[in-house]
């Protein structure tokens, strides 16, 4: 750690430290991108896992702490210092990333995601995928809506703010005494907030329900890249012509018997030929069983007829257009499990020079792969989480900013980013689905905080014997969710003017910590 007479002492040996202002930026940039690829790496791991696994211990406990790991580890290293004194002052490193991930969720990033996600508003309800024209800018005309379910889970963030309360209750009752009394009762809320919340998403797995009929569209999607770029290549034709004749010649290339049917042999040649399968394997009978159980809806004797394909294709093509809002068009791949997804050896072949498709890869190369990354996620951010700390204090020192500034604004862009982006891509869709699933996100990563990484954080106050100092630090946290929670909790629609009263909420809960600590005083 770095030491109070501004030396600095490389972390491991090898990783640069600063007592500059332009070397701490430098550092900041270096280890905060470290940090974002932590994060990608962990949520590619997890909708990884979810594309081949059901509702159960791994979804409802293990991808939740799993995505809010980077945050809990720079929260347990920021009071990790070598002295007492240390630890108290970078401590505000962990309390601002812990302020600054839920204001920046439940303010920027929930007001960005109406906007991108607006629709027009007919009888108080927004209709999917339709924004005409006349009201595209309408404060009042277009908005969002979200199921029942996502205003539930916004009583449940809300709910998970008690810990806060009573930690800060001496301070509030004008004690000196019961302080450290109040941070463990705390941290033990906390911690049974955080089993409570999980278990609650073990019987009854809605949440993990949505994550996965996401993870089966983009495995539609992947089949409708791999049909088009086969019927590209052998010049019949786009896949998303008029009427069924270019699907007719793909039926016709794998119905190699020509009686109309495909069979179980047949099928499996279509898997291999359209390279959804490693083409050295012949696909599972288990696989070979999911593509009959969907398209042959007839259930008489596991075979796939013409009409079917063409129903069944239909109806992919359909749903997958409908999520993604974007036409016709291939070209909406968004997320780094998409692109792993439909370009798995996609490097490979570009030094070959071979732009032949390439197979998905079988449901223990997804687990394989959904493993390793996870594993590289965790290992990096628990790498990196201390230099970064660091170099927020060696910053904060060179600048004359306090950390909590430094870590409320830019720590959530390092840890929070990629989930941001994918929300806001995923919004566009313009749908009560997506924008549902989007909230839903947002509050359950809010309520991750609140518990997980809160009691991390009360561990730490409580353990060092660190001084609770952070009264506007917590009215801010308390603020901004009790006002984003009570909109969330109170109605389903949102027109768009309160998309810019959330995004105006992050600038005004930055200004709310300035003046409460250097106006007011409080501390």
């Amino acid at each position: 750690m770095a030491t109070a007479s501004h030396e600095c002492v490389e972390h491991y040996g090898v990783m640069p430290c600063s007592t500059s202002l332009g070397g701490n930026v430098a550092l900041l940039v270096i280890y905060g991108y470290m940090l974002l690829t932590a994060a990608q790496l962990l949520s590619a791991g997890s909708e990884l896992l979810l594309t081949v696994l059901s509702p159960g211990i791994i979804g409802g406990l293990v991808l939740p702490i799993l995505g809010a790991l980077p945050d809990a580890l720079l929260i347990l290293v920021s009071g990790l210092g070598a002295s007492q004194a240390e630890a108290q002052t970078e401590v505000l490193v962990g309390m601002g990333l812990l302020a600054g991930s839920s204001v920046m969720l439940l303010t920027a990033l929930w007001g960005s995601c109406l906007i991108f996600g607006r629709c027009d508003l007919e009888n108080g309800v927004a209709k999917d995928r339709r924004l005409t024209p006349a009201n595209r800018f309408s404060l009042f005309g277009t908005g969002v809506t979200t199921d029942p379910e996502t205003k539930w889970l916004s009583w449940i963030m809300m709910a998970t703010l008690l810990p806060y309360m009573v930690a800060q209750l001496p301070q509030l009752l004008g004690l000196t005494t019961g302080g450290s009394l109040a941070v463990a009762t705390a941290g033990v809320i906390s911690v049974v907030g955080l089993i409570v919340y999980c278990t609650y998403q073990l019987v009854a797995p809605w949440i993990q329900e949505r994550r996965i009929s996401w993870a089966k569209h983009k495995y539609r999607l992947h089949i409708l890249h791999k049909l088009h770029y086969f019927m590209h290549s052998n010049n019949w034709g786009p896949l998303f012509g008029e009427g069924d004749t270019n699907l007719e010649r793909v039926f016709d290339y794998f119905d190699t018997d020509k009686d109309e049917m495909l069979t179980r042999e047949e099928l499996k040649g279509l898997i291999v030929g359209l390279g959804i399968q490693n083409q050295r394997k012949v696909p599972s009978e288990h696989e070979v069983g999911l593509w009959i159980k969907e398209f042959d809806t007839d259930k008489k004797d596991g075979r796939i007829t013409k009409n079917e394909f063409y129903k069944g294709m239909g109806t992919w093509m359909t749903s997958v257009k409908r999520t993604n809002g974007s036409g016709t068009s291939l070209d909406f791949i968004s997320s780094d499990t998409d692109r792993y997804l439909l370009t798995l050896q996609e490097d490979e072949d570009d030094e070959d020079g071979d732009k032949e498709s390439k197979p998905l890869p079988t449901r223990t190369q997804i687990i394989t792969r959904a493993v390793l990354y996870l594993i590289a996620g965790a290992a990096i951010a628990a790498i990196f989480s201390d230099p970064l700390v660091d170099a927020i204090g060696g910053f904060s020192k060179a600048s004359g900013i306090p950390p909590f500034f430094i870590a409320f604004i830019a720590t959530p862009l390092a840890t929070n980013s990629s989930e941001a982006i994918s929300s806001i891509l995923f919004a566009r869709g313009k749908r009560k689905r997506n924008i549902s699933m989007t909230y839903s996100q947002i509050y359950g990563a809010v309520t991750m905080n609140n518990t997980l990484c809160l009691s991390i954080f009360l561990a730490i106050v409580h353990f060092r014997g660190l001084l609770w100092d952070f009264s506007a630090e917590i009215t801010v946290i308390l603020f901004s969710t009790l006002v984003m929670g009570g909109v969330a909790a109170a109605r389903t629609t949102f027109p768009l003017w309160m998309a810019f009263i959330g995004i105006a909420l992050y600038p005004i809960s930055i200004g709310l910590v300035a003046f409460l600590d250097y106006v007011c005083g409080w501390h």
